[in-house]
């Protein structure tokens, strides 16, 4: 059987109330969420640097909008309005 190591921090009641009601909100204990969130935290980082990923998400979201632009201008003004609204709190229009 491998060794296992104890990992812990120290937390304001706030953060340890909040952290409890999300675990319990996931079904999960307090221990369960803090390790997948370490264990999440530690895969992402083999994948991509978060500069990397921010560069990766920045080409992406250019590169849909400029082929949407391209293959349907109306439709990509309509898209872009519904985001905008989206971002301002307001009802979302069909994009449809």
């Amino acid at each position: 059987m491998s060794r296992r190591y104890h990992l812990a921090c120290y937390v304001t009641e706030d953060i340890f109330d909040r952290f409890g009601a999300l675990a319990t909100s996931r079904h999960m204990t307090v221990t369960g969420l803090l390790r997948k969130l370490i264990v999440d935290e530690l895969d992402a980082a083999s994948l991509l640097a978060p500069g990397d990923l921010e560069r990766n998400v920045l080409f992406t979201a250019r590169a849909v909008g400029a082929l949407l632009e391209r293959h349907d201008p109306q439709l990509y003004a309509h898209v872009i309005a519904a985001w905008r609204s989206d971002l301002s709190g307001e009802d979302q229009t069909d994009v449809g």
